[in-house]
C-alpha cells in the first residue's frame, strides 16, 4: 500500500474544493485522501489553517466543512487593506521625517537656550559671591541641560505602563503614561501634567500612541477560556469575549480548531460547539492570558494631543511665534540681508520659506488629524454602546425575552456612564440582533419583544457537556527518564 504524505494529502483536497464547491463532510475528506476518518478530521484542520471555513450543522447532525465557492486564504488581504498598509506606511514615513525636522528645530532652540545658561553660569561665577550655592545651582542647570537634550531625541513619548482615564461620557478606557520629567517632578498627580515639555511637543503634532490589542490577543483569550471550561466552547461564548460579528467570530472559532488542534463536534441537539482537549493537557495555567468579556474593557479614546490646556497654549504660541517671524523675513528679506551682512538666499530661505513651511506643517498635521479622528470618535462612542448591550443579551437574554424598556433599563443602571435613549437602543438591537442569532416580535401594543432561542441552546446544552466532561488532570508521573 502506498504512503502519502500529509501535504500530499492536503493538496488533494485543495485540488478538489473546486469539485465540491468548497464543501467537505469528513466522509467526502475520507473518500478522497484514502485516509481513516479521524485522520481526515486533521487533515481539514490543516485545511481550516489556511483557508477561512465557516462550520454547518445539517437538520441530520452532519457536519459540513464549507471553505465557499472560491476559497480565500486567512493570510490574504483585500485590496482595501493593501491600500490601508500602504497608507500607514506613508504616514509612518512622514512621521519619521517631521519628527526628524522637529528635533533639529529644537535642537536650534536648545542652543540658544544653552547660550543664555551660559551667559547665566559665567555672570554668576563673576560675581564670586555664594560659592556653595552656586555650585548646587549649576549642578541643577547642567542636569536640566543633559535632560533637555536626551528628550529632544527620544520620539517615545510614552512609557509601558498603563493607567485609566474616562472619556466625557464616562466610559473608562485605557491609555499609556507619558514619559515625564524627573528633575522638577509636579505635586500634581494628573499623569498629563507630569508629561515632559518635549514629548509633549511630538505630541501636539501626532497625538499620543493608543492602546492597541495584542497580536493574536482574540486567540490567547479562548484558549484561556476553554482551557478554566474543560476544553470546549460554543459560537456565542467566542461573540461574548470578543463582540465579533457573527461570521467574524466563525472564522475566529475555525482558525482557533485549527490553530490548537481542535476538533469541531455535534452535541446530541445537533449544537455545534469547538473541542480543545489538548489544551487541558497543561500542568500550569498561569501563563494564560486574562479573561476579559467584550463588554468589561472599553475602546480607547481617539485623543487629539494628550496634552494639557497650558502645554497646548505654549506649543501653539512658539510656533505662532515662529511662523511670524518667518514671514517678517519674507516681507524684508533683501533688508534684512544688507543688515546682516549676508546673502539674500540665506534670508529668503534659511529664515524665511523653511521655518514657514516647518510652521504651517506643524499646525496643519493636527488639524488634518482632528478631522480624521471625528468619524472614529463616532464609532469608537457606537462600539462602547453596543458593549453595554451585548452584557444584556448576553446575561439576560440567555435565559428570557426581552422587550426594549427591559434592555434600556439594565444598560442604564450602570453609574457613572451616560444615560441611553431608547432610540439609540433600537438602533443598535436592530444591528445586534442577527450577529446575536435573534429574533424580533412586535406584540399587540407595539412592544418589541427580542428573544435569543439560539444563544440560549447553546449556552444551555454546552454547560451539559462539561457537566458530563470528567476533569482529570494530568495525573501522577509513572515514568521519568531521568529514573
Amino acid at each position: 500500500m502506498e504512503n502519502i504524505s500529509t501535504e500530499k494529502q492536503i493538496e488533494l483536497l485543495e485540488q478538489n474544493l473546486h469539485k465540491v464547491k468548497g464543501k467537505f463532510t469528513l466522509a467526502d475528506a475520507s473518500a478522497i485522501t484514502g485516509v481513516p476518518i479521524e485522520y481526515a478530521r486533521e487533515l481539514l484542520n490543516a485545511l481550516m489553517s489556511k483557508y477561512i471555513c465557516h462550520l454547518q450543522v445539517t437538520e441530520n447532525g452532519d457536519l459540513i466543512y464549507d471553505f465557499g465557492t472560491s476559497p480565500t486564504r486567512r493570510d490574504a488581504k483585500t485590496f482595501a487593506e493593501h491600500f490601508k498598509d500602504f497608507q500607514n506606511f506613508l504616514w509612518k514615513a512622514f512621521k519619521v521625517f517631521f519628527k526628524a525636522w522637529i528635533a533639529v528645530t529644537l535642537v536650534v532652540y536648545f542652543v540658544i537656550f544653552l547660550l543664555i545658561l551660559l551667559a547665566i553660569i559665567i555672570g554668576s561665577l563673576s560675581g564670586g559671591k555664594d560659592s556653595k550655592r552656586s555650585s548646587k545651582g549649576d549642578g541643577a542647570l547642567f542636569r536640566l541641560i543633559g535632560n533637555i537634550f536626551y528628550a529632544i531625541f527620544r520620539w517615545q513619548t510614552i512609557q509601558n505602563a498603563t493607567y485609566y482615564e474616562k472619556d466625557r461620557y464616562g466610559y473608562p478606557y485605557k491609555t499609556y503614561k507619558p514619559q515625564e520629567f524627573s528633575l522638577f517632578p509636579k505635586k500634581d498627580n494628573n499623569p498629563k501634567s507630569q508629561k515632559n515639555f518635549i514629548s509633549a511637543v511630538y505630541d501636539f503634532v501626532f497625538g499620543p500612541p493608543r492602546v492597541e490589542p495584542e497580536p493574536l490577543a482574540n486567540q490567547k483569550e479562548a484558549a484561556a477560556y476553554a482551557r478554566k471550561n474543560k476544553g470546549v466552547m460554543v459560537l456565542s461564548e467566542f461573540k461574548a469575549l470578543t463582540g465579533l460579528k457573527n461570521e467574524e467570530a466563525e472564522n475566529l472559532m475555525t482558525d482557533c480548531i485549527a490553530r490548537y488542534n481542535g476538533s469541531a463536534e455535534i452535541s446530541p441537539n445537533a449544537v455545534l460547539y469547538a473541542d480543545f482537549y489538548e489544551l487541558t493537557r497543561s500542568k500550569i495555567q498561569t501563563e494564560d492570558a486574562p479573561i476579559i468579556f467584550y463588554w468589561d474593557e472599553y475602546e480607547p479614546e481617539y485623543v487629539l494631543t494628550g496634552n494639557t490646556a497650558g502645554k497646548n497654549t505654549w506649543i501653539a504660541f512658539m510656533n505662532s511665534f515662529n511662523l511670524l517671524f518667518a514671514l517678517l523675513m519674507l516681507g524684508g528679506y533683501e533688508d534684512w540681508s544688507n543688515d546682516m551682512g549676508v546673502s539674500p538666499d540665506v534670508i529668503y530661505y534659511g529664515l524665511g520659506v523653511v521655518p514657514l513651511a516647518f510652521s504651517i506643517i506643524f499646525f496643519a498635521v493636527p488639524i488634518f488629524r482632528y478631522f480624521v479622528l471625528i468619524p472614529k470618535r463616532k464609532q469608537r462612542h457606537k462600539n462602547n454602546i453596543r458593549k453595554r448591550i451585548a452584557k444584556v443579551i448576553y446575561q439576560i437574554g440567555s435565559k428570557r425575552d426581552l422587550n426594549i424598556n427591559e434592555i434600556l433599563a439594565e444598560v442604564n443602571k450602570a453609574e457613572g456612564l451616560e444615560k441611553l435613549s431608547k432610540v439609540q437602543v433600537e438602533k443598535i438591537m436592530n444591528e445586534m440582533i442577527i450577529d446575536w442569532g435573534g429574533e424580533v416580535n412586535v406584540q399587540s401594543d407595539d412592544t418589541l419583544i427580542y428573544s435569543f432561542s439560539q444563544m440560549k441552546t447553546e449556552l444551555q446544552e454546552i454547560q451539559q457537556i462539561r457537566l458530563k466532561r470528567v476533569d482529570e488532570g494530568l495525573g501522577k508521573i509513572y515514568f521519568d527518564t531521568n529514573n
